[in-house]
């Protein structure tokens, strides 16, 4: 199977691999050897073609770096030679597996996946920054142009805005989830490993590990994740225990049953 990684922590997977294989592969070498024939023919009229063969032995040699992506298929490939002792389950039935999964253990699992549109809004805190500068910037033009600003906002709003939204320090959160089961997976990603081409938004394969189980009828708040700098921690605690507060509070939160994972990758 070839893997088109949408993330892939390449930390954890270094980390793993070594673990598997005693140690880590620096490079490897390929060598092939053959033989070529040379040929040729001399012939006068009315004499037989006479053809001649040389052996001639060839050697070539490549040099191969490990990469990650290798590396990914070698973890996946001894994890499913030895389930039991790698802890991996490789699921297409989460409502037998998930509530039968331990802490620690690690979930493969065919699925659709999506960032919540709340976190997809508050993670983009480059462009809601740039929005503003230009709101700024049109907003004084206006202003000089003799143009009715009233309901706009001045200056000194737009700058606190901006400074808000610059210190937003929010991690995407992936959301897995299948229309034939109430189960989800959630977790939030290092944004270092994200590729530059990724879409999380459809069918993927994901690997996480298991962090904590939500159980059925209650609510897992998203900023509790990691990477999520904007709560305190007994305000986290706090949401954990209590759930949403009211209707419009609910799309901060993922309902249960659900599994809180670390994810190690996702990909097509």
């Amino acid at each position: 199977m070839l893997i088109n990684a949408h993330y892939l922590d390449e930390n954890a997977l270094t980390n793993y691999i070594a673990a598997i294989e005693g140690g880590l592969r620096d490079s490897g070498t390929s060598r092939t050897t053959g033989a070529q024939g040379l040929g040729g023919s001399v012939g006068h009229s009315n004499v037989a073609k006479v053809e001649a063969q040389k052996g001639n032995e060839t050697e070539n040699t490549l040099h191969m770096k490990d990469h990650q992506a290798s590396r990914l298929q070698r973890l996946i490939k001894a994890a499913h030679t030895d389930p039991e002792g790698t802890a991996w389950i490789q699921t297409s039935q989460p409502d037998v597996d998930f509530p039968e999964a331990g802490i620690g253990a690690f979930i493969e699992w065919e699925c659709d996946v999506y960032i919540p549109e709340a976190i997809a809004t508050m993670s983009q805190n480059k462009e809601m920054s740039s929005m503003l500068q230009t709101i700024k910037g049109f907003s004084t033009t206006a202003e000089t142009l003799g143009f009715d600003t009233k309901g706009m906002p001045d200056e000194s709003k737009i700058d606190a805005m901006g400074s808000f939204v610059s210190q937003l320090d929010v991690a995407p959160v992936v959301i897995g989830e299948d229309s034939n089961t109430d189960w989800k997976i959630v977790g939030s990603l290092d944004k270092q490993w994200i590729s530059p081409t990724a879409s999380f938004d459809g069918p993927a394969r994901i690997i996480g590990k298991i962090k904590k189980a939500i159980k059925q009828g209650h609510w897992y708040p998203l900023f509790s994740l990691p990477g999520m700098n904007i709560l305190g921690r007994e305000e986290k605690r706090r949401q954990e225990r209590n759930g949403p507060k009211n209707n419009e509070d609910k799309d901060k939160f993922v309902s249960g049953p659900l599994l809180v994972v670390d994810f190690l990758a996702i990909y097509n």
